[in-house]
């Protein structure tokens, strides 16, 4: 018997299962693999972000503004992406913060409420938390020498600035009550504090975030030299989505 006409039976079975993968794995695109942290560290990216049971329906609304939370890539979580805090359901007002398998960072945030084509920011993404803490302790402090940024007019850069120097602290979690309709809830609090001197010290700015283990940012306040400046609430999880997106794709990739 001819080999080449015994072997193609096999050979048909072969492309067969090939063929069968290609379409399987069409069909069900691979997603970012899932981050794990080590054994006693837990990942804080559930304190920072609005679970995935939750952001497909659901955001976090209040006052003055709600947060709607959007993450790439949309699971809980990858070991690098960047998330949203869309301050209004067309995205005018937001905040952009990104993560990798040791950081999670600021990126940048809204500069005028009503166009979201202007916005700052920092040349290179500011750390302000670990991204694996211990469990049920607090996070590394870290100090930040560089924290330029560049101020963005329709997407585009046209002057730049700083804030000093940056010292930021993760509070070990604490069970809070937010009130709204979340009630008593695991909370860590990210102090960051910013236009610190050169040596960390008397810093004027301190914004601290309340992240709820998750449901993300809960409360915000802003003290200016030790004064409370500005706060916002967003306490009731509330369905819907937003609907706005950002147009300018340096403002958050």
């Amino acid at each position: 018997m001819n080999r080449l006409t015994a072997s193609l039976p096999a050979v048909s079975v072969v492309l067969a299962i090939s063929l069968f993968a290609l379409i399987l794995f069409s069909a069900h695109p691979l997603t970012a693999q899932t981050f794990a942290c080590p054994t006693g560290t837990v990942d804080v990216m559930k304190y920072f972000a609005l679970s995935a049971q939750k952001r497909p329906s659901q955001f976090m609304s209040g006052s003055p503004n709600p947060i709607y939370t959007e993450v790439a890539p949309n699971q809980d979580f990858a070991s690098g992406g960047y998330w949203f805090w869309l301050k209004s359901p067309t995205a005018h007002g937001f905040d952009v913060k990104a993560f990798n398998k040791s950081y999670v960072y600021m990126r940048s945030t809204e500069l005028n409420w009503t166009d979201n084509t202007s916005f700052k920011r920092f040349v290179y993404d500011l750390p302000i938390a670990a991204r694996c803490v211990p469990s049920g302790k607090p996070g590394p402090a870290i100090k930040v020498a560089n924290t330029t940024f560049k101020y963005y007019q329709s997407c585009v850069a046209y002057k730049s600035s700083t804030l000093g120097t940056s010292v930021n602290t993760l509070d070990a979690p604490v069970l809070m009550n937010a009130g709204g309709n979340i009630g008593q809830v695991w909370t860590r609090v990210l102090h960051y504090h910013y236009d610190c001197n050169s040596s960390y010290q008397s810093c004027a700015d301190e914004e601290q975030f309340y992240l709820g283990n998750g449901y993300g940012l809960w409360q915000w306040k802003h003290l200016k030299n030790g004064v409370l400046s500005g706060s916002a609430l967003m306490n009731k999880l509330t369905s819907g989505t937003a609907g706005g997106a950002l147009p300018c794709t340096n403002s958050y990739q």
